[in-house]
């Protein structure tokens, strides 16, 4: 990948290794939409737009001997071509730490790429989130078409719980059964660890026992929303052209700027297979 410029940079292929490691496992710490979105992965980095396709509500498939019954078609209600953005964190190695380590064999430190890496992670899922205005991208919380219901009140005991529950339910009216997530932000996931009334079980393990594909908490979301959602490819993807890696940028001012960053897009597919409550 030449547009890396990685050839240009006075580290070492064993650095470089070293350098690919600590920035992906620090983004897969502290990625959370990833844990529960499917991926779909192009590995192109030269696609530049993408299809973002809202698939029409239908009913349940049919049932016939010689297939003569009805039945309505799954199709694209609106489609709409969108560029797939670049998140990126730039970072700095000054050139004295690079000497020193090539003189006395000492390990570079990555922690500053590290920090670069979570901060993609962070801004990462704030657009899967929040989406982006400018660029056209709608997020979880602000789609059109979502369900949006009023919440209880987290700092009453089983308040959370109580939410969660109004946001199965209404999930399933919609007919989304199974593949839900809830996600809360951490201050909120945090009131959840306390008994619930006199059961002797921790309201957030009530919670997880209503979501079969998890719980999770990010500061991507509000404190004092909560967000279900049922997951799956025909309901929301994460379009991948470039996963998370690293670029040298340039030698300036005896410094060293290398540049952390991916090329994706998020689809929403099916808003009505999110409820947010408020």
């Amino acid at each position: 990948m030449e547009f890396l410029h990685r050839e240009e940079a006075p580290l070492s292929p064993s650095q470089w290794n070293e350098l690919d490691n600590v920035v992906i496992n620090t983004a897969k710490n502290h990625l959370v939409g990833r844990r529960f979105i499917e991926i779909t992965i192009s590995a192109d980095p030269a696609i530049q737009s993408i299809p973002y396709d809202i698939i029409s509500e239908t009913e349940n498939g049919a049932c016939g001997l010689f297939e003569d019954n009805e039945c309505d078609i799954v199709k694209v209600k609106e489609r709409k071509f969108l560029p797939i953005p670049q998140i990126y964190k730039d970072f700095k190695i000054h050139w004295r730490d690079i000497e020193t380590s090539k003189k006395l064999g000492l390990p570079l430190d990555f922690s500053i790429a590290a920090a670069a890496a979570r901060e993609v992670a962070v801004a990462e899922d704030k657009f899967i989130f929040n989406g982006d205005t400018s660029l056209g991208y709608p997020g979880i919380l602000n789609i059109e078409g979502r369900n949006d219901i009023k919440k209880e009140d987290f700092s009453k005991e089983g308040g959370i719980f109580e939410t969660a529950v109004k946001c199965i339910e209404t999930l399933n009216s919609k007919g989304f059964n199974s593949n839900l997530v809830f996600i809360l932000n951490p201050k909120d996931y945090s009131k959840a660890f306390r008994l619930f009334g006199n059961s002797g079980v921790l309201e957030i393990n009530q919670i997880k026992e209503l979501f079969d594909f998890g719980v999770f908490s990010t500061y991507a979301v509000p404190e004092g929303t909560a967000v279900a959602l049922s997951t799956g490819i025909e309901n929301m993807d994460l379009f991948v052209a470039q996963d998370i890696i690293t670029a040298y940028i340039a030698y300036d001012n005896m410094e060293h700027y290398f540049r952390v960053f991916e090329l994706i897009a998020f689809r929403i597919k099916n808003p009505q297979s999110i409820c947010t409550a408020k």
